[in-house]
This record gives C-alpha cells, structure tokens and sequence, in this order.
C-alpha cells in the first residue's frame, strides 16, 4: 500500500474538498510528519506535471485526519500501531517490542527531552492511575524501572512514542522495498 498512489484531484473530489482545503490539510500533514513522503510529482506522456498522494496518505486522512471520534493523538498510534502490524506480517517479522531500560529521573528528562518539573509530574500521574511504585534508589539515584519508562513513552510522553512507531514503520517499509526490488530482479 504505501508504494501505491492516486492522483491528488480524485483524492480531493472523494473527501469533497476544494483545492485550497487540500492544499492546506497536505502542509499540516508534512508538519506532523516531515519524515513521511506522502506525496510526489509524476510527469506523463505529453509533459504534463501530475500530483499524487499515496495510498497511506489518503487512509491516515481519513482514519486520523478527519476522524473526530477520538482525541488525535491516540488515533495517530492505532494508526502507525496498524501500518507496522501490517508490515510485519508482510514481511513474516515477528512483532517488534521497543526495548527500554531501568533510567533515572535526570536522564528521562534528556529521553523525553522535557523538564525536571515535566518528569515528576509524569512520575506521579503514574503512580496515581498504576498505584504502583516503579522508583528505586541505587547509587543515591532516583531510578525507574523499565516498566515504568515504558508506561511514561505510551502513556504519557506519548508523541515521542508516536515519533517511535513512525521511525519504525518507516524502517520496516524501506526493508519492504528492498526486498521487493530483489524479488524484482530475481524474476528478470
């Protein structure tokens, strides 16, 4: 699927939109993801300049973009969660399982890239929504265990986990490509 594309004027006469609205939900999707490359130029036979959007483009605008159900955020990860579950069969992969490590309190903050009040705030919440502790003392550090990181990135620091998943599902479609072109020339 995301190999696979559709000219920009059917995707904007199937989500009844004009040209300018497509123009701008296209600029705000490159500023959520810079990484994705979701559109691209072609030029046909009579030298025309054609736009397209790819398929997983026009499924993230209407599973997240235009999906008011739910608080974006959390449809963003179903969304990169599906794409990477998609991928994975694809590629016969087992599921990957992002791997994180007992931390202490001053290195989450570089992790998540957030403040010292951000972090005990977070450290909080999730003891108040687990009511368990992941803190331990070693070496006169605050430390918590991997468990607990793990709860702050999916729980709560949600938009690194976000940047997590799409780093992955990216990983796993350039391995796709890879082994698409192999299979290619191994036919030829």
């Amino acid at each position: 699927m995301e190999f696979k594309s559709m000219e920009k004027w059917r995707v904007q006469r199937d989500l009844n939109l004009t040209e300018v609205q497509l123009e701008e939900v296209i600029r705000r999707a490159g500023r959520r993801h810079p990484m994705e490359d979701w559109v691209h130029l072609r030029v046909s036979g009579n030298g025309d300049v054609i736009e397209y959007l790819k398929l997983e483009f026009v499924y993230w605008l209407k599973e997240v973009y235009f999906n008011k159900e739910k608080f974006y955020l959390d449809l963003e990860i179903e969304f990169f969660e599906k794409q990477i579950r998609r991928l994975e069969s694809e590629l016969n992969i087992s599921p990957y399982e992002f791997k994180y490590e007992d931390t202490s309190l001053k290195d989450l903050r570089s992790y998540f890239n957030k403040s010292k009040n951000a972090i005990g705030r977070a450290v909080n919440e999730m003891k108040k929504q687990t009511n368990l502790s992941y803190k331990y003392l070693k070496d006169g550090r605050v430390m918590i265990t991997k468990e607990g990181v793990k709860w702050l990135a999916e729980k709560y620091f949600r938009k690194a986990y976000l940047k997590d998943l799409e780093l992955y599902k990216l990983e796993l479609q350039e391995r796709k490509l890879k082994l698409d072109d192999f299979n290619r020339r191994k036919i030829q």
